[in-house]
């Protein structure tokens, strides 16, 4: 009798990883059920185990040089540490080391892992949380911010809502106003990082819907629209917002472009895209 598959669960609540130990067990739960995972992380307590400045330059590889440039040790102990977060979930989800892994950047500065396209990765950090998201379902975006952080008041709903958002926000009870902003500004951003385009998509010309009740993950998910309220039918994105232990609130925007069934992340099943070429053109027609 064959097993039944995982629920699909999203988003699902992110777990916390102490520093480079983890634990890991919930981001490999997470990733085997729904293809997604997300983990926090405190800046204070990763900033203690870093490792000695003489081994650090092998660690970042290309980002050397940014790092040496930063001024400050805490912005330089604050880079380091997103980039250990980062390598460290990767190598998780890949069973291969973080040291192993190659960082790379696009034009808009999103990151990519070199010669692993079977996975993506996206970071989010403010003040002491660092925020990471990992798939093997397609791309992603991730965005958090204080959920004290104050937009209400701040005449900034005409500089990132549609028209159909800011009524939505004007008709809402005062006291749910900010958290109404809060939900949308993540999401947006979310989305932009999704997409590779951050700051630079404009954000009014596209919105989100707050779906009624809570989802079927640890948050609360949400409808892509245009910028007259229309909703856009593709299933391939999902969208949510979610808590995240110390007073914050975080968005995720997922899609999901595979083109096969259960999704593998390890190391070992990632093709050369020349191999793959050729075995395609080695195929009768």
């Amino acid at each position: 009798m064959t097993a039944a598959a995982p629920e699909r669960v999203f988003p699902p609540e992110p777990s916390r990883v102490g520093g480079p130990a983890g634990p890991w067990a919930n981001l490999l739960r997470d990733l085997e059920g729904s293809g997604f995972g997300m983990v926090h992380a405190s800046l204070g307590e990763w900033r203690t185990q870093l490792p000695p400045e003489d081994e650090r330059k092998e660690l970042l590889g290309r980002d050397w040089e940014r790092y040496s440039k930063l001024a400050g040790a805490p912005l330089r102990e604050r880079f380091l540490a997103t980039r250990m977060l980062i390598r460290h979930t990767a190598a998780v989800a890949l069973g291969t080391e973080p040291y192993a892994l190659e960082l790379r950047y696009g034009l808009n500065g999103r990151v990519h892992l070199r010669g692993y396209d079977q996975i993506d990765v996206s970071l989010s950090h403010t003040a002491d949380l660092l925020l990471c998201g990992i798939t093997s379902l397609g791309v992603v975006g991730i965005d958090t911010e204080p959920a004290d952080r104050r937009l209400s008041g701040q005449d900034v709903e005409g500089l990132m809502c549609t028209e159909p958002e800011r009524k939505r926000i004007a008709r809402a009870p005062e006291a749910e106003r900010n958290g109404q902003l809060l939900s949308l500004w993540t999401l947006k951003e979310a989305y932009s990082k999704a997409l590779g385009q951050g700051l630079r998509f404009p954000f009014t010309e596209f919105g989100f819907r707050m779906e009624d009740g809570e989802g079927d993950g640890a948050g609360r998910a949400a409808r892509l629209e245009r910028a007259d309220g229309t909703l856009v039918e593709d299933h391939t994105w999902r969208f949510a917002t979610c808590p995240v232990p110390g007073g914050h609130v975080a968005a995720v925007a997922l899609q999901d472009t595979r083109r096969s069934g259960r999704p593998d992340t390890r190391a070992s099943t990632a093709l050369n895209r020349q191999i793959l070429a050729a075995i395609r053109q080695s195929r009768p027609a």
